[in-house]
């Protein structure tokens, strides 16, 4: 009688419990897979928004860092009296409806090995806010033709609002900002820009770039 007891299988009772058990167990593994799965990709998006970040502030810093006082002319011509302008609605036969000119400069250090290159070693350089993106814009050369090739690059999308602040001095200890550049009595540029960026989803981010003393450009 006792092997005949030895011999019996499991109750079905013990099956399910059993197979109950496997099943928490399954579904808690596939369910820490997916949160490693979930953490991995949100570390892989934020990895790539602070490398965007990182490149576009970069690539701004030289711009600015570059700038130097050298008048323009637009294409009819005309020669443009500031040097370095910003925060301003967008005017001219090439410009984009809905666009904003957050700032507009020379810059210097363009590299021309072996001036090679029918032009300066200037570069005019534009930075626009248009359908929620941050452009960078360069100009192949100095003065503005009907025809001038231009390079557009986007530094930020996805934006619900970008502008421009110009420190105009300061007062009682306290910075003073413009809106727009330049302001009366100014004709150089600021001692600093700040550019701000807004996302639907996120806060707003606010970078300070400081100008140092801005020489006379050449040719």
């Amino acid at each position: 009688m006792s092997r005949v007891r030895e011999q019996q299988g499991l109750t079905l009772p013990e099956v399910l419990i059993a197979l109950l058990i496997f099943a928490m167990i399954s579904a808690s593994s596939v369910y820490a897979l997916r949160l490693g799965v979930d953490s991995r990709d949100q570390l892989a998006a934020a990895d790539e928004e602070l490398k965007t970040l990182q490149i576009a502030r970069i690539l701004m810093k030289e711009d600015l860092a570059q700038a130097v006082l050298r008048s323009t002319r637009d294409e009819f011509g005309v020669r443009r009296l500031n040097v370095f302008e910003g925060g301003q609605a967008a005017f001219g036969g090439r410009i984009e409806d809905d666009e904003t000119i957050l700032l507009s400069f020379v810059r210097a250090g363009w590299i021309n090995p072996g001036a090679l290159a029918p032009r300066s070693a200037l570069q005019r350089v534009e930075y626009v806010f248009r359908d929620g993106a941050v452009i960078r814009r360069a100009h192949a050369f100095m003065d503005e033709t009907s025809n001038t090739d231009r390079l557009e690059r986007i530094v930020f999308d996805g934006l619900t609002d970008a502008r421009a602040e110009f420190l105009n001095g300061e007062f009682r200890g306290e910075l003073v900002w413009a809106e727009a550049w330049p302001v009366s009595g100014q004709l150089g540029a600021p001692r600093a820009v700040a550019l701000t960026l807004e996302w639907e989803d996120a806060e707003p981010l606010r970078q300070l770039f400081w100008i140092g003393d801005l020489g006379e450009g050449g040719s």
